[in-house]
């Protein structure tokens, strides 16, 4: 999500080149070992059939980036480097990067909202509280806009006074991301006044955040990702609250891909904020029951160390 579409080909073909210009060590058979543990599309020996940079072409942004590291033998040059960096920045690895406008006024408020998208695996950039102190203020601010996936403004009294503000507008509007305005007191003026917009005004910032997630959820291409982002918070919480909250958004999902149970699975055992919490095993086991799903969850990796060679 994080890498131009430039970044993009400079490292699939980069790739590809390393490929070709060593096929006696990386041939078809080690090629599908490579693939294969990225799950991705395996090749066959049929010389009008799939290639390299065929199989590649729908990798991640952090696949591809692990992808170069191995066939390049090598830590990452210059551009894998800038990439990453592209990639991650000031965001959370694994969950939808939302950028939120607000007057510095409000921050308190605004960063109650983004901790109440972090349990639905959005991160919600919050100028003042998302950036590192060693690094210039404008220059983190221009890399969260330039790797955001959506853009949401609250627009309180004081938004339409900040000049800066209006420049995240415009920034937002010039990358053509996903955009929604909420109206906490006042009307968006300028680029976002054309549209209607739903007023929120003295909400909490649960309610705030409610109303994010369930747009973010129905926007092409972001939806999937919701359901990855809270993984994302459930294999990270560090206490039983936040872990009941992220699995509690999980059970409220209509249905699940294998491979997403098997994660599931895989994050109940590791993190014992999940198994042995009363507020997440409370939300998932009957979210497992009403799927015909084994509770508690099988321990897969368990089974596979005790199995005899």
């Amino acid at each position: 999500m994080g890498l131009t579409r430039a970044e993009r080909f400079k490292i699939k073909s980069a790739l590809v080149d390393l490929i070709n210009q060593d096929f006696d060590h990386w041939d078809l058979k080690r090629q599908n070992m490579l693939l294969g543990e990225f799950k991705l599309d395996l090749l066959d020996d049929d010389y009008n059939g799939s290639t390299f940079g065929d199989a590649i072409s729908d990798a991640s942004d952090a696949d591809l980036i692990e992808l170069y590291t191995i066939v390049a033998g090598q830590e990452p040059d210059e551009l894998t480097n800038k990439a990453l960096e592209t990639q991650i920045g000031n965001w959370q690895p694994g969950m939808i990067r939302l950028f939120i406008s607000h007057s510095a006024v409000h921050k308190e408020f605004v960063g109650g909202v983004a901790r109440e998208l972090a349990v639905v695996g959005i991160h919600g950039f919050v100028a003042h509280d998302a950036m590192e102190v060693s690094k210039p203020f404008q220059a983190q601010i221009e890399q969260a806009l330039a790797t955001m996936d959506a853009f949401v403004a609250l627009v309180h009294t004081e938004f339409n006074e900040s000049a800066y503000c209006q420049q995240e507008i415009g920034w937002a509007k010039g990358r053509h991301v996903p955009f929604y305005a909420i109206r906490m007191g006042a009307n968006p003026k300028a680029l976002a006044a054309n549209d209607q917009w739903n007023s929120r005004q003295g909400d909490r910032p649960r309610e705030i955040a409610d109303e994010i997630s369930e747009w973010i959820g129905n926007q092409p291409g972001l939806g999937e990702s919701v359901t990855e982002g809270m993984f994302t918070s459930l294999r990270k919480a560090t206490n039983y609250e936040s872990a009941g909250a992220t699995a509690r958004q999980i059970a409220r999902l209509t249905n699940l891909s294998e491979d997403q149970w098997t994660e599931l699975d895989e994050i109940y055992h590791e993190n014992n904020q999940v198994h042995d919490g009363i507020l997440p095993t409370g939300a998932l086991r009957p979210f497992y029951q009403s799927h015909g799903r084994t509770w508690p969850p099988v321990d897969a990796k368990a089974l596979a160390a005790e199995a005899p060679f």
